[in-house]
């Protein structure tokens, strides 16, 4: 019996372990802001924003995930969305509603990121129908002609009209009696391949002269 208790003794507890040594937390934002910025370019490299008609339920109309993340990532991410990331804005009708709200939500301080942008489309999408109102073109045209405002370089396409719609069109910009506004509705109405028609002040061409 006394051999068995020489032979089986009770073991001593294990020493408790160190404790680890302290490594202070590293988050994204600790990061130098000039290393913050490069991964945000690269997280956009192959990103393109859709501005959408109001209606449509497309999922393209979510915000970018970056800009979900927290206050401070989506102030400083969205003023490289608005000057690097190619921008598309789908316009049905000539109802320019949905790019003139989203225009609207971005600061005062920040549209001058958008001229710094060298892909900003608007594609035109029209039916065969006369636009119901042209309220929303004049809004647009009024902000495009505003001189106190950031202009960015957007770019009209689009394929041609129906020839009544290209007629009403033409119509209305020679009534336009704002120099500025109508400048930018001819240059629309250029890039759709619709004719200006007889424009005020330049003669109606004459047969044969």
């Amino acid at each position: 019996m006394g051999f068995m208790q020489q032979r089986f003794c009770v073991l001593a507890p294990a020493p408790p372990r160190a404790p680890a040594p302290y490594v202070p937390r590293v988050t994204f934002l600790d990061l130098p802001p000039e290393l913050r910025i490069e991964i945000y370019k690269l997280a956009l490299k192959n990103v393109t924003v859709h501005v959408l008609p109001m209606n449509c339920g497309d999922n393209r109309k979510l915000p970018h995930a970056l800009t979900r993340t927290s206050q401070q990532v989506r102030r400083e991410v969205l003023p490289l969305m608005h000057s690097l990331c190619p921008i598309l804005c789908s316009i049905t009708d000539f109802n320019f509603d949905s790019l003139r709200e989203w225009m609207r939500r971005i600061p005062p301080d920040q549209e001058a990121n958008l001229c710094k942008n060298r892909t900003l489309v608007i594609r035109f999408c029209t039916t065969t129908e006369l636009p119901k109102s042209i309220e929303s073109m004049r809004k647009w045209l009024q902000m495009r002609a505003d001189p106190y405002r950031p202009q960015p370089r957007w770019q009209y396409s689009g394929s041609k009209p129906a020839d009544k719609v290209c007629k009403d069109l033409a119509r209305r910009a020679n009534r336009m009696k704002d120099a500025s506004r109508q400048k930018e509705m001819f240059v629309i109405l250029e890039c759709l391949g619709v004719p200006r028609g007889n424009s005020p002040g330049r003669p109606p061409r004459v047969r044969g002269a």
